[in-house]
Order: C-alpha cells, then sequence, then structure tokens
C-alpha cells in the first residue's frame, strides 16, 4: 500500500514540476476541486471519513465547506479547520495544533499524502474530521496549484481600486416610481461614499439590471460582489435562487416577505407576515392577556411558516385556544358562525381583501365583533371599510411607522442626503430600504478589511448587533438570524377613519 502511495505520490511530483502555477486549466481545475469537490468530468470526488472510513461525496465535503472560500478556516459545530493558504501550509517553523500536534513544513509530497492518506508531513495522523480525497494525479496537482494562488484571489466584483455592486430594479410597470425611487438613492449614497474616499480606498460601482434575465446578462460583463436592495416583492423565490447560483451576498432586498430558508448570505431588513403576526400576539398578551382568550387564525395555508408561528407562539404563551383555519373560510358563513360558537374572542386574519370584507360582514350580520389582527399590509383599505361595530377592534402590525421618531445619527444623515441630493420624499419606505441596505453594506465591507472577500463580508454582516443603518430599528443580525430589525409596530384601524399608533416598536425573540 505505502509503495502505491509512495509511487502515486512521485508521479504527482512530476506533474506539477511540469505545471505552471499560471496555467488556467490547472487552476480552473483546482478551484472545482476546492470548492464544489467535483472532478474534472463534473462527479463528485470520493471521500473517506474517520477510522472507519465511511465514503461520501466529495460535494458534500468540498475543501471550502470547511476551510472558507479564503481557505482561512472556518470554525465550526466544535471543528477548528486551520488555514491551508500555500503560505500559510509551508511557513517554514511547521505548525502546533491545538491538540499539541506538532508537524514540521508542507511541500506538495506531504501536501499530496495530506490529502490522499490523511497524514501530515511528520507521519502522524491528520483530525478524523478531515476527508481523504481519492484524487488522480492531476487533480491533486491542479488544487495545489489552486492553493498557491487562492491567497492572492480576489472574489468577482473586486479589483485592486474599485468594489462593483449590482441591483435589479424596475424601471416601467407599476413598480417603476418604486424601482427609480430605490436606484436614486442607492446611486446619492454611492456618489456620497465615494467622495468621502470610498471603503479601505476603494471605490464604489453600481450596476442597475431591470429584471433577472437583464442581470444575468450585465452582471456576467461586469461581475458583481453583492447585491443590494433589489426589488423582490413577488419575485422572492426567484431572486434568491438567481443569487444562490452566483453565490452573490444579497443585502436588504425589497420586500416583507422574508424567506426563513434563505442562504446564509442573505440578509433581509424588516420581517414577513409570520413574524408581524408573533407581533401582534406580543402586542395582545400586553393588552388582553392570552391565556383567557380563545383564537382563531385564518391563513392562506394553515400548514404554512404564518400558521406554524402562531401555533408556536400560542403554545409558549399558553393560550386559551388556537383555531387554523384557511382563509377561504371566512367565505363560508357556516365556517364563521362556529367560530362565534366557539367563543373566539381573536382573529389573526392573513388573507385576501374579498376574504376580509366576507368575514367581517357576516359576523356583522351575526352580532359578533371579535378583535381581529392581521400582518397583511395590503388589507389597511378593506379594514377601512369594516362594518362601524368594528371600531376600536381591528390592528395591523407594520415593519415601519412613517411618524416614528428618528432620532440616531445615521437617521439624520439620511435625512441631509436626501435634501442635499433632491431625492424628495416619494416612495419614503423605498428609499429608508435602499439607504439602511448601503449602510449595512458600507459597515460591512469595513469591517471585512482590505483583504475582502464574499465570505468574510457575510460575517461581518453576520456580526452586527444593533447597528444604526439609519431610517430603521436598530439592525441585529447572527448565527441563524437573516432579519435584521426583528419586530414591528402595531396601529388601529378604524372604519371609516384612519389609523392610530397603538405601540411603540415591539421587538420579539429569534425562533
Amino acid at each position: 500500500m505505502r509503495t502505491r502511495a509512495a509511487a502515486t505520490i512521485a508521479v504527482v511530483l512530476v506533474a506539477l514540476a511540469s505545471a505552471s502555477a499560471a496555467d488556467d486549466a490547472g487552476t480552473d481545475l483546482g478551484r472545482r476541486i476546492y470548492h464544489e469537490g467535483r472532478a474534472a468530468g463534473g462527479e463528485p470526488v470520493r471521500a473517506l471519513l474517520g477510522s472507519a472510513s465511511t465514503p461520501l461525496s466529495g460535494s458534500a465535503v468540498a475543501c471550502g465547506n470547511c476551510h472558507g472560500a479564503d481557505g482561512r478556516g472556518r470554525p465550526e459545530g466544535g471543528v477548528l479547520p486551520p488555514d491551508i493558504t500555500w503560505d500559510e501550509l509551508t511557513k517554514p517553523y511547521g505548525h502546533q495544533h491545538p491538540s499539541g500536534r506538532r508537524h514540521g513544513p508542507f511541500d506538495e509530497r506531504s501536501f499530496a499524502r495530506a490529502v490522499t492518506e490523511g497524514v501530515d508531513p511528520n507521519g502522524g495522523r491528520i483530525d478524523a474530521a478531515m476527508p481523504r480525497y481519492a484524487l488522480s494525479v492531476s487533480e491533486v496537482a491542479a488544487l495545489t496549484i489552486y492553493l498557491k494562488a487562492l491567497a492572492r484571489e480576489r472574489d468577482p466584483g473586486v479589483s485592486e481600486a474599485t468594489i462593483r455592486l449590482g441591483t435589479v430594479l424596475p424601471d416601467a410597470g407599476p413598480a417603476g416610481e418604486i424601482g427609480r425611487a430605490i436606484r436614486a438613492m442607492l446611486r446619492a449614497y454611492v456618489g456620497d461614499l465615494n467622495e468621502r474616499g470610498g471603503v479601505h480606498g476603494r471605490r464604489l460601482e453600481l450596476v442597475v439590471a431591470g429584471d433577472l434575465e437583464q442581470a444575468a446578462k450585465r452582471f456576467g460583463e461586469k461581475p458583481v460582489f453583492a447585491l443590494v436592495s433589489p426589488y423582490a416583492v413577488g419575485s422572492e423565490a426567484r431572486l434568491l435562487q438567481f443569487a444562490a447560483e452566483r453565490r452573490l451576498g444579497l443585502i436588504g432586498p425589497f420586500t416583507l416577505a422574508a424567506t426563513p430558508d434563505a442562504s446564509l448570505q442573505t440578509f433581509f431588513l424588516l420581517p414577513g407576515e409570520a413574524d408581524l403576526a408573533r407581533v401582534l400576539l406580543e402586542f395582545a398578551a400586553r393588552n388582553a392577556g392570552l391565556r383567557s382568550q380563545r383564537w382563531a387564525a385564518l391563513v392562506p395555508d394553515p400548514d404554512g411558516s404564518t400558521a406554524q408561528a402562531l401555533r408556536n407562539e400560542c403554545r409558549r404563551r399558553e393560550c386559551g385556544g388556537l383555531e387554523v383555519l384557511p382563509a377561504s373560510a371566512a367565505l363560508d358563513p357556516g365556517a364563521v358562525a362556529r367560530l362565534m360558537h366557539l367563543g373566539i374572542e381573536g382573529v389573526l386574519f392573513a388573507g385576501s381583501e374579498r376574504e376580509f370584507a366576507a368575514l367581517t360582514a357576516a359576523a356583522d350580520r351575526m352580532g359578533w365583533h371579535p378583535s381581529i389582527y392581521t400582518p397583511v399590509a395590503g388589507l389597511a383599505r378593506a379594514m377601512t371599510a369594516a362594518p362601524p361595530a368594528f371600531a376600536g377592534r381591528l390592528f395591523g402590525a407594520y415593519p415601519m411607522r412613517a411618524d416614528a421618531p428618528q432620532t440616531s445619527a445615521a437617521a439624520r444623515s439620511f435625512e441631509t442626503l436626501r435634501r442635499d441630493r433632491g431625492l424628495g420624499d416619494q416612495h419614503a419606505a423605498a428609499q429608508r430600504f435602499a439607504y439602511a441596505a448601503m449602510a449595512i453594506v458600507e459597515e460591512g465591507l469595513r469591517q471585512a478589511g482590505r483583504d475582502v472577500s464574499r465570505e468574510r463580508f457575510a460575517r461581518a454582516v453576520e456580526s452586527l448587533h444593533r447597528f444604526d443603518a439609519g431610517p430603521l430599528p436598530p439592525i441585529s443580525y447572527g448565527p441563524g438570524r437573516r432579519v435584521g430589525a426583528l419586530g414591528g409596530y402595531v396601529v388601529a384601524i378604524e372604519p371609516q377613519g384612519g389609523f392610530k399608533p397603538v405601540s411603540d416598536w415591539i421587538a420579539i425573540e429569534q425562533r
């Protein structure tokens, strides 16, 4: 076995001697092996893990998964993967690991043994968490070439003098005005930042596409580092897939439909309906008490995220009871009558305007007037048209409130920028999204440092805690938390009337 391994390593050395570090084909193959765990033909490489030599697909245990996109290691699950950039591997005084294991510097020969046999330059066994890979001679050579270039490799969109950001904003149609408002704010922020010297000596550039098809072409011609405040209303799933396929960070997409299963490089600003529903339950608990109340939830999908969030919250708070029905049940007077006879006092409603109108009309005819709470911003008009007997019983949750006091330094900077650049106050919510997203991008880039990478940038953004992003509540992220301002405001909505704030910012916990 050792004779065959030695022969393999000897052949690897011959291959390495004839390969050039500037060989694009070798670098590309090495990059694919490192980041994707895939061989020259595109198939996953074979890997063995631990003393039992458990077989695994190389795509599931690609080098970059543990050692990071930049090769510098990323602690995870109690494992501390080392820095494997080539300069670090070959430093002349060798290495000492947290376990106490010591060994000398790597060279091409010992690196090949480490990858294929799992032993260090002194012949010691490498940590069992490190897989052994069945790589061919040319594949080991390509991986070595790539590691030698890795420390100097920059992620797409980053050059010595610039960092290029992308966004996707409609310029026509119903959302065209909103898209233009976001674009104006992004350009104003980038212009102001560049006038202040940029970030770590780099200027920012903004590449704008009108839709995802155009973005695929433009970002192919001009690669971008991350996406900032793209318009995502109604196309959240497509945008998330687009960003994930290109490994793009996605900062502050313009949407109120935060997706709980987004990638780790996606950072929402404000919560979606499921979390706003929890805000409403928190408000009700403070003002009416939930233990003595029976509740009903009428939602589009009784098995969806909003319904599940309500079940969890009611279970935690020991509600008097919770009936979950599809929102379409509001169209059935019999179903409405059943809720009345069950003694339902609070209804969390997340259906359509038509369903809401049917619910309140049927309930009014029956003389039943429960408190109705909605996390759906689009129901405001229907609520003001509700029967007068619902006065004082209609509530909505919103992640932003136009009249909320804005006293922070960044909020004042937002107003100054808007005034100095002549942006006006039309589509103020869109402007706030765009400004906050750019403030997060700027801070993430500053914390990531001059040697910025997408991975370092994502970790920097993830570390933000109560960050002042301007005209929004303080932003906090963290492992598993991808909604920055987790909470909302509650307003009372009066039939034939207007809106009345009834709460300050209500923060909720990450679940």
